[in-house]
């Protein structure tokens, strides 16, 4: 946005069509280097009208026309403070133990990180939200596949848990729109017209990318750090898109599994001797540049807990823990059942 005001106010004085610039006046200028909008603001306007034989008067209200046309709205404090209050913050999730983590729901005008190991169930909570969050806003949400594996019976067989009937089922899958990318280059490309209103999706909440690192796989280890550049655009975008559309976005990523050897040296009287241990750590992948964007990352591990499990396999339970956060405390946590139904 900074960019694009800074290129109108380098257009030429010709461009600004203002009466009192005419053809005289405009030579003037240009035979003293006064040539662009921004030449004309830097200008003292009383040198200004020296050289233009315009009245100190005219000279301020040639800027005040620049200012009108290529300035921000002015806003008053008591319009700014009510604005303020106002503005929704957080988007309800549906899952009462998430809202409590998150004090309140997905944070509006931020990134959001729902990491985890494969099978921690990432992608089925992504569908609980995009249901949870289409039904309580009535608002579309746009879910962005880079896998190739988005399932629709998913969607419906949580819809059907809920005990929607067909038409209801029916508006909220039209709510939510599914769009497959495959490549960073798309992504850019699609949310640079959701950027430029080339595209418009009306009524938007929520966009959800299941997966990121599915798009940037291609780029790790590149010497021209090429992937590090599409990642910048793309969190710029990102940005830019749910703060000025007030809305959430949120972004799955993996968690990596590593074994690091360790030795232990032990000193038994004057021998010593070696003790080899095997330790596993977890990374969240994309490397370092995006461990700092989202506002809030949550961290889902599936749990044991086969005390309160019945016989249906396909039930498991993870422990959702905030592990950044900008304004909420962290070490916040819940635990989630989750099967085919749905997350509770």
């Amino acid at each position: 946005m900074k960019d694009l005001k800074i290129s109108k106010i380098m257009k030429k004085l010709v461009n600004l069509n203002n009466a009192l610039l005419t053809k005289s006046v405009l030579k003037n200028l240009a035979q003293n280097n006064v040539t662009t909008i921004l030449n004309f603001l830097q200008h003292d306007i009383e040198k200004l009208s020296m050289l233009t034989k315009l009245n100190l008067s005219e000279i301020l209200e040639i800027r005040n026309d620049i200012y009108k046309k290529f300035a921000a709205p002015v806003i008053d404090g008591p319009s700014l403070i009510e604005r303020y209050l106002n503005k929704k913050r957080y988007l309800n999730t549906g899952i009462d133990s998430l809202n409590a983590v998150l004090d309140g729901g997905l944070p509006i005008g931020y990134i959001t990180e729902i990491c985890g190991l494969a099978g921690s169930g990432k992608t089925q909570l992504c569908y609980q939200l995009a249901i949870n969050c289409s039904k309580i806003t009535g608002q579309n949400i746009l879910y962005i596949d880079t896998k190739g594996d988005f399932s629709s019976i998913r969607l419906q067989k949580i819809l059907e848990n809920i005990g929607y009937s067909h038409q209801e089922m029916a508006r909220n899958l039209i709510r939510i729109k599914v769009v497959h990318i495959w490549t960073m280059e798309e992504i850019i490309n699609f949310l640079k017209k959701l950027k430029d209103r080339t595209l418009v999706i009306e009524k938007l909440a929520l966009i959800i990318i299941d997966s990121l690192p599915c798009l940037m796989l291609q780029h790790f280890g590149d010497e021209n750090q090429i992937g590090l550049t599409y990642l910048n655009i793309f969190v710029n975008y990102c940005r830019f898109i749910c703060k000025h559309y007030e809305l959430g976005i949120v972004c799955v990523n993996i968690q990596t599994r590593w074994v690091e050897q360790d030795t232990l040296h032990v000193l038994e009287e004057e021998d010593e001797t070696k003790q080899i241990s095997y330790v596993e750590k977890h990374n969240r992948g994309l490397g370092k540049y995006w461990q700092q964007i989202p506002a809030v990352v949550l961290l889902m591990k599936q749990i044991d807990l086969e005390q309160n499990i019945s016989n249906d396999n396909s039930s498991f339970f993870v422990k959702l823990s905030m592990i950044r956060c900008n304004k909420i405390k962290l070490g916040q946590q819940c635990t989630l059942k989750i099967d085919s139904s749905g997350v509770n």
